[in-house]
C-alpha cells in the first residue's frame, strides 16, 4: 500500500490537483508526528520509572540501555507517524478524492462542461474565490456538487444542438446569481482589486454569414456549425464561467476574470479559437470553408460605483450594440466597452444604455478593438471564404 500510495502522489500533477493533496499529506503528518511525540513521551517517562531511572536525566548520566531505547523510540515514532499518514492519505484518496473527482467526470459529460474533474481540489477546500462563485461558492462542497449536478441535469436549462445553456438559465438562474454577487460587492467597491478578486464579463458572439451557410449548404449543415461553435466555446470558457446560446446563431459568455484581467486578449483568443475551429464542409466537392464570428464584450458591472444601475439585460445589449460594431468593422474581429468616467445623471445613463454612440461622444465609455496588424490578419485569413464575402 506504501508503494501504491506513494506512486499517487507522485502522479498527483497530472490529476492538476498535486499541489492541494501535498498539502493535506503535509497537514495530516505534522498532526500525527505531534501525536507521536506525546505517545513516545509518555511512553519513555513510563518505562523508566519502571526501571528505576530518573526519565528527566542529563543525557551524560543516562546508561547504554537507556540511550538505546531513546533512540529506538524515536524512530519507531517516526516510522510510526510515515506509515500512518499513508494510511489516512490513502483512506482520504478512496473515500472522498476518488469518489468527488468520478462525480464530477459524470457531470462532464452530462453538461459538456471541461475540466470541472480536474478541480476536484476546489469543491473540497472552500473558501476561496473562483469563477465557479456563479455556483453558490459558501455551500459545503457535497451542496456545490449537489447543485451543479442538478443544474446540469434539468433539460430546461439546456440546449441539445449546441450543449450550451439557453436563455432560460440566464432569465431563470444565472441572473439572480449574478444580481446576488453585485449586492455583495457593495461594501467593496471602494476597495482596491487584488488578484482574488472576480471580474465579470459578458461577450456576445454572432456566427458570421450564418444565413449565407444555411442558404448554400443547407439548414443541417447549419445545425452542425452551431454544434462545433457549442463545442468551441465550451472548450474556450472551460469552468470559468457559462456559455449561453442565446438566441439563432448568437450565443453569450459570462466570464470570470481574475484580476489582473485583460479583456482583449481574451476576446482575441475567442476569435482566434472559432475560426481555426469550426469549419463547414461540402458533401459534394468536399471544399472545406472556414466560419467566423463577430465579437462585442462589455464589463460586468461597467462602472462600480453604478453596478446596481444597469440591469444584467441592459449589460447584454450594450454587448450586443459592440457586437454590431464588429460586424460593421468587416467581421471576423471584436469590438470591446471600455469605461472611461460614469454618467452624472440618470438621465445621462439611460441614454449611454441605448446608444454607444452618445456614450462615445461624451466620454462616458470608449471602444477597443484590435490593433491594425491583427485586424489585417483576420481579414486576409486563407480559406475563410464567409469572412472575404460582401
Amino acid at each position: 500500500m506504501k508503494k501504491n500510495t506513494f506512486r499517487k502522489i507522485k502522479g498527483i500533477q497530472t490529476l492538476g490537483s498535486w499541489e492541494f493533496m501535498w498539502q493535506a499529506a503535509v497537514f495530516l503528518y505534522i498532526w500525527i508526528v505531534s501525536f507521536a511525540l506525546l505517545i513516545g513521551l509518555f511512553i519513555y517517562i513510563f518505562v523508566s520509572l519502571w526501571v528505576h531511572q530518573n526519565p528527566f536525566s542529563a543525557w551524560q548520566e543516562n546508561s547504554s540501555l537507556q540511550a538505546s531505547f531513546i533512540f529506538g523510540l524515536s524512530i519507531s515514532m517516526f516510522l510510526f507517524s510515515i506509515f500512518f499518514t499513508l494510511i489516512l492519505l490513502e483512506l482520504y484518496d478512496r473515500i472522498i478524492y476518488r469518489p468527488v473527482k468520478s462525480l464530477l467526470a459524470e457531470i462532464e459529460k452530462t453538461s459538456g462542461y471541461r475540466g470541472l474533474s480536474s478541480k476536484v481540489e476546489f469543491y473540497l477546500r472552500g473558501g476561496k474565490s473562483s469563477p465557479l462563485d456563479l455556483y453558490n461558492p459558501q455551500e459545503s462542497w457535497i451542496d456545490r456538487v449537489k447543485e451543479y449536478m442538478q443544474t446540469a441535469s434539468n433539460d430546461r436549462y439546456f440546449d441539445d444542438l449546441t450543449g450550451c445553456f439557453n436563455k432560460k438559465y440566464l432569465t431563470g438562474v444565472l441572473t439572480e446569481i449574478l444580481k446576488t454577487q453585485m449586492m455583495v460587492a457593495i461594501p467593496n467597491r471602494k476597495m482596491p482589486r487584488t488578484i482574488d478578486t472576480i471580474c465579470y464579463a459578458f461577450y456576445l458572439i454572432d456566427i458570421d454569414y450564418f444565413k449565407a451557410i444555411n442558404d448554400e449548404f443547407g439548414h443541417i449543415y447549419g445545425d452542425q456549425v452551431l454544434a462545433q461553435v457549442g463545442r468551441t466555446l465550451r472548450d474556450c470558457v472551460g469552468s470559468e464561467g457559462a456559455v449561453i446560446r442565446y438566441g439563432g446563431e448568437e450565443f453569450l459568455l459570462v466570464v470570470a476574470h481574475s484580476y489582473p484581467m485583460d479583456y482583449t486578449k481574451y476576446a482575441e483568443a475567442i476569435r482566434s479559437a472559432f475560426c481555426e475551429s469550426v469549419f463547414v464542409t461540402s458533401a459534394k466537392t468536399k471544399e472545406v470553408r472556414a466560419v467566423t464570428c463577430s465579437i462585442g464584450y462589455t464589463p460586468f458591472p461597467l462602472y462600480d460605483e453604478l453596478n446596481t444601475s444597469i440591469t444584467i439585460q441592459e449589460h447584454v445589449d450594450l454587448a450586443d450594440q459592440a457586437m454590431y460594431l464588429s460586424k460593421s468593422g468587416g467581421r471576423n474581429t471584436w469590438r470591446g466597452i471600455k469605461p472611461v468616467k460614469a454618467p452624472s445623471s440618470t438621465m445621462k445613463l439611460e441614454r449611454l444604455k441605448v446608444s454607444l454612440e452618445y456614450g462615445i461622444d461624451n466620454s462616458f465609455v470608449c471602444i477597443v478593438k484590435p490593433d491594425d496588424i491583427t485586424a489585417q490578419k483576420a481579414a486576409m485569413r486563407p480559406g475563410s471564404y464567409f469572412t472575404k464575402r460582401t
